[in-house]
């Protein structure tokens, strides 16, 4: 990850402070940077869900069962712990589980996202 940049904003003339916020401004059908960071961050829990608790299943079957799993705690535990700030699960899979549901507010991705989760080499 690289350094966060520091901008003298008194050091800006008018014009060059116009086009900073005509960059940072986020489009109409644009993604927020932090909706942008969420959704990296949370497809790298996916891949890491699948490698560690599905590692002989097919990319498919991976999906499939991560979907389920997704679905299963998000109507049950997750009603329960969706406003903790920190994880209280002990094991790794249903940390990661908690970790996922809560980059996007307890949104379970379909099993075709997920799918394209794994299939990215990146």
């Amino acid at each position: 990850m690289t350094a966060p940049v520091r901008i003298d904003l008194a050091a800006l003339s008018a014009n060059e402070l116009a086009a900073l916020r005509d960059a940072l401004r986020t489009r109409p059908g644009q993604r927020t940077p932090e909706t942008l960071a969420a959704l990296a961050e949370r497809d790298r829990l996916v891949r890491e869900l699948a490698a560690r608790c599905y590692p002989g299943l097919c990319r498919h079957q991976q999906s499939m069962r991560i979907h389920d799993e997704l679905a299963r705690y998000a109507s049950t535990t997750w009603t329960r712990t969706r406003a903790d700030l920190v994880c209280r699960h002990r094991d790794d899979r249903r940390r990661l589980i908690w970790q996922i549901l809560k980059m996007r507010g307890g949104h379970v991705p379909a099993v075709r996202t997920i799918n394209d989760i794994l299939a990215w080499r990146g």
